[in-house]
């Protein structure tokens, strides 16, 4: 069992338990949920009140995000003392050898937008989504500098 704590807009961003089935009870605040089991599965969505909880099945790719403009409070239990964690962008980008990930995206990524995109990905927890974000009045961190090969700071 575990207790999460999410700041306004925080995003606990995707991921999956490889050995165990999570429910999820919001505390206070609310919380967007979601998540699927497999490919080809139905995106199943809801929003969880204080007091509410969800379930969220062993391998299923999932997230929760604060929705609201307050910190917000949740305990995760496990049907297992070790259920793992893999957090999807994280894996797949940041483990994952480059060539693997370039051909799983259809080949057309070079290597400096590769490495941007890797660089460019959150550590847990993150800012949420936009609309979110204004509403609240959050700023996201600066964007990544885009590559360009004539900028002379890239050629340093």
């Amino acid at each position: 069992m575990t207790v999460g704590f999410l700041g306004p807009c925080g995003l606990n961003l995707p991921h999956t338990h490889p050995r165990a089935t999570e429910i999820n009870f919001s505390v206070d605040g609310t919380l967007r949920a979601g998540f699927f089991q497999e490919n080809g599965a139905t995106f199943i969505m809801t929003e969880l009140k204080p007091n509410q909880a969800t379930v969220f099945p062993q391998g299923a790719i999932h997230f929760e995000q604060n929705i609201g403009c307050k910190p917000a409070k949740f305990v995760a239990a496990f049907n297992h003392e070790d259920p793992g964690v893999l957090t999807i962008a994280n894996s797949f980008i940041g483990q994952l050898p480059a060539d693997i990930v370039q051909a799983s995206l259809g080949g057309e990524l070079s290597a400096e937008e590769f490495e941007q995109l890797k660089s460019a990905i959150p550590a847990n927890v993150a800012l949420g989504v936009e609309e979110c974000l204004i509403r609240c009045g959050l700023k996201k961190k600066p964007e990544p500098k885009k590559y360009d090969a004539d900028d002379a700071e890239y050629r340093k």
